[in-house]
């Protein structure tokens, strides 16, 4: 496994106002907000692991919903698409179409 950082785009939905803040808590540490539940992370494969390992201890398999989609390395030039950009998130180079 490459020990490489990617980029992953990370969102979530979770039905319990309380678990929502403990969730946001836990990706706070390592992801940047792009939306109210979409964050982007630069992380290796680990450490991604180890976030969703965290998450599915708060999370409740039955009500929540989580999804990591690794965008690839972090280090390629990719380009940034956004209705109405975060400037925060634009030097992350990732392509959401």
């Amino acid at each position: 496994m490459s020990k490489a950082a990617h980029l992953y785009l990370v969102a979530y939905d979770i039905s319990c106002p309380r678990r929502w803040k403990r969730v946001q808590k836990v990706i706070k540490g390592l992801c940047r907000r792009s939306q109210l539940s979409v964050h982007f992370c630069r992380a290796t494969p680990a450490r991604i692991r180890r976030l969703e390992n965290r998450l599915h201890r708060i999370m409740h398999d039955e009500e929540d919903r989580l999804m990591v989609i690794d965008l690839g390395p972090a280090h390629t030039q990719a380009q940034l698409s956004l209705l109405n950009p975060i400037n925060d998130i634009a030097d992350l180079k990732a392509a959401i179409l």
